[in-house]
């Protein structure tokens, strides 16, 4: 029985191969091919399109966006200019206004800010540990999983 259903399988593996041979000989297989690189190529062309009007609506509104920058960093210095020479011009008049300098102003820096009690520093290694320790236990259990699943029961 064994033997006859060895011979059938290897005919039947013979005939698949046989026949899978001619399809690729086949005209409508190439056709097929090449319809399919068309349609993969016209694919890739839309996409590249597609990037590439992307990127270049990025680098215009960043150019937009540095250009204004720059206008308004010139219109700055320019209003300090003019805020200097009218200081200057209120401490020789002598008299006293808001620019008269001895306006000061209080730093405000966050260097002593503290979260109960931790720093930002602290708080980004407690983070860490927390994160280490949980890849720890999480490496542990699945091992354990699989140990556990590879019992052998012979007895």
């Amino acid at each position: 029985m064994y033997k006859k259903l060895l011979i059938s399988t290897a005919i039947l593996v013979i005939t698949i191969f046989t026949f899978c041979t001619c399809f690729a000989a086949d005209n409508g297989m190439q056709d097929a091919v090449n319809g399919i690189r068309n349609v993969v190529g016209d694919a890739e062309n839309a996409v590249e399109d597609g990037v590439r009007d992307i990127a270049n609506t990025s680098r215009d509104v960043t150019g937009d966006m540095e250009q204004g920058a720059n206008s308004v960093g010139n219109r700055m210095m320019e209003n300090g200019d003019n805020n200097n020479t009218a200081k200057d011009t209120n401490n020789n008049a002598g008299t006293t206004g808001m620019t008269n300098g001895n306006y000061t102003a209080t730093r405000t820096a966050t260097t002593g800010a503290t979260f109960m009690g931790m720093n930002s520093t602290a708080w980004t290694w407690l983070i860490i540990g927390i994160a280490g320790i949980a890849i720890v236990a999480l490496v542990w259990y699945y091992s354990m999983q699989i140990r556990s699943s590879n019992y052998d029961d012979r007895d």
